[in-house]
């Protein structure tokens, strides 16, 4: 019997093109699913969907005769955002359901245990309860810290006023990791197809860090070591966000976002230990990529 293909949706991302690469690596029939057809002509070796998990038929299409998927709510920026995020999570686990699919992982978050007060986290919420609900399908949740790749937003005003700016606080030390690590755990679950039911996994990253240690590595990789962090109020960081270009809607979910880690209310739930530890510091994440981009740009 042909081995059942595995599906990656959102192929083209920071975390589904590592899953992606890792699968094809171990030579399994693979289809990768983005809106992008040259982003994905990288994975060459792969049956290519080119579409939006926002279309039920295409998801249909996409997970039909799948051994295993990779999920995920891809970010989304425009109007109503939470409402679009739950309506994909309800696409999602309908495309399983319908194609019978016995094991998935979901790109999750911490936090996604609250139905409420977390900004965008919340629709991960909605996708694992929605996900959990699926007849017989096995999901793997999947809760990393806070992406490094959040920090790429500091770019602009990095090279603009000199220094870094959050809402987050200062001496806030948070589980903190880099999305490729996150993409390197997701395909080898899927590789080992090692869990039943619902798990939950958390994804801790190479140790807990502030921002200012934060600004600090960000500072070294590109030459200037004394990067200060400025926290910002909520007020100001809102209108931050909306002066660079996100709607009023979008920025009030990421100012709740801000103050639920500040407050405690998003943290790990388990202890730190070797499964939930990952190996690329901010530092080596610094001078691989965000020194990278920010001279690309």
């Amino acid at each position: 019997m042909a081995e059942k293909v595995y599906v990656v949706l959102g192929a083209t991302g920071h975390v589904g093109s590592p899953v992606a690469r890792r699968l094809a690596e171990a030579r399994r029939p693979l289809r990768v699913v983005a809106r992008s057809a040259a982003a994905l002509a990288a994975h060459a070796d792969a049956e290519q969907l080119v579409g939006s998990v926002e279309d039920p038929e295409l998801v249909r299409r996409a997970l039909d005769g799948a051994g295993a998927a990779f999920v995920q709510l891809p970010p989304y920026l425009g109007p109503g955002a939470r409402a679009w995020q739950d309506r994909v999570a309800g696409i999602l686990a309908d495309g399983l359901e319908a194609a019978r699919v016995p094991y998935a992982v979901a790109l999750s978050s911490l936090g996604a245990q609250l139905a409420s007060g977390t900004g965008p986290v919340a629709g991960l919420h909605t996708l694992e309860e929605r996900l959990g609900r699926v007849p017989g399908l096995s999901v793997l949740a999947l809760r990393p810290g806070y992406f490094f790749e959040n920090h790429l937003s500091a770019i602009g005003v990095v090279r603009s006023a000199g220094f870094y700016a959050g809402a987050l606080a200062p001496e806030l030390r948070m589980a903190q990791i880099a999305a490729a690590d996150v993409g390197e755990v997701a395909a080898r679950r899927l590789l080992a197809l090692d869990w039943r039911g619902r798990e939950i996994q958390e994804l801790h990253g190479e140790r807990d860090v502030t921002p200012v240690e934060v600004a600090r590595a960000l500072g070294a990789a590109i030459g200037k070591p004394d990067l200060a962090y400025v926290q910002l109020s909520y007020a100001d960081a809102h209108a931050g966000l909306v002066q660079a270009g996100l709607s009023e809607e979008v920025a009030a979910l990421y100012v709740e976002l801000a103050r639920a880690l500040n407050d405690g209310r998003i943290a790990s739930d388990e202890p730190r230990s070797p499964a939930t530890t990952t190996p690329t510091s901010i530092e080596a994440w610094a001078r691989e990529v965000f020194a990278r981009e920010l001279r690309a740009g």
